[in-house]
């Protein structure tokens, strides 16, 4: 990879998850000042370790890296974001096409207000199909990508690990030894004592790209039955 100082400001959704995460150190490596922003959904458990973990990283890249640096995170509240009908209904025609989570509503409307947001959207991402979509639309017909429901979901976001798989990520970050920092990252939305769940979306994709290093003997066992063990979970919390 290129590590030349380039100085520019990156502004980067992070979540603290394994993809974003390799964006950031990948920004800070190339000489860039990266602007992180993180959107708090209280009705995730997984919200404050999420924040830990990137605590933790800013200060492995601070002192490890001197060309670039990663300023203060800025909280979003998620009910700040609210979405014009739009959004919704261009997000609504979207699935019918192929999956993808409800938060691309909130984020299509969060792309307006921060110019050049980074997605952190890789290779077998489930809505890289959509950005794809998207750049063929383009490609093909400038003008009349500019109404289509893609261009309104996805058009304001930009893309910088697209071509990347999380193995990938892995490869490139061990090459230049910042596989430790990587690891530090979070993706469970559900952890179970600090580990992750093997229920939950995130780890269900997180194994399926080739992920397992990062799960327990129980996490990887969970997954292979999620419910199965997601009920026995959800009973035991009501009792314990």
């Amino acid at each position: 990879m290129n590590n030349e100082s380039s100085n520019e400001c990156v502004n980067v959704l992070w979540t603290g998850g394994w993809d974003s995460s390799f964006r950031v150190i990948q920004a800070v490596k190339q000489g860039n000042i990266v602007q992180p922003y993180y959107v708090i959904d209280t009705s995730r458990q997984s919200s404050l370790k999420e924040i830990k973990q990137m605590q933790k990283i800013r200060a492995a890249l601070s002192a490890k890296y001197s060309n670039g640096t990663v300023n203060e995170i800025k909280y979003i509240n998620i009910d700040s974001l609210v979405a014009e009908p739009k959004y919704k209904q261009a997000h609504s025609r979207l699935l019918k096409q192929n999956f993808m989570g409800t938060q691309y509503i909130w984020l299509s409307a969060l792309s307006k207000q921060i110019s050049n947001l980074e997605l952190c959207i890789h290779r077998d991402d489930k809505a890289e199909f959509f950005v794809n979509k998207l750049e063929a639309q383009r490609a093909n017909n400038p003008d009349g990508a500019r109404d289509s429901d893609e261009e309104l979901i996805f058009g304001s976001l930009k893309y910088p690990i697209l071509n990347y798989t999380k193995v990938d990520m892995a490869e490139e970050c061990k090459k230049d030894g910042d596989l430790d920092i990587l690891n530090m990252s979070w993706f469970c939305f559900s952890p179970i004592n600090d580990t992750p769940c093997g229920l939950c979306n995130p780890c269900k994709y997180s194994l399926e790209e080739g992920m397992q290093n990062r799960f327990t003997t129980r996490g990887k066992l969970y997954s292979k039955a999620p419910v199965v063990f997601g009920t026995v979970r959800k009973i035991a919390r009501r009792f314990f």
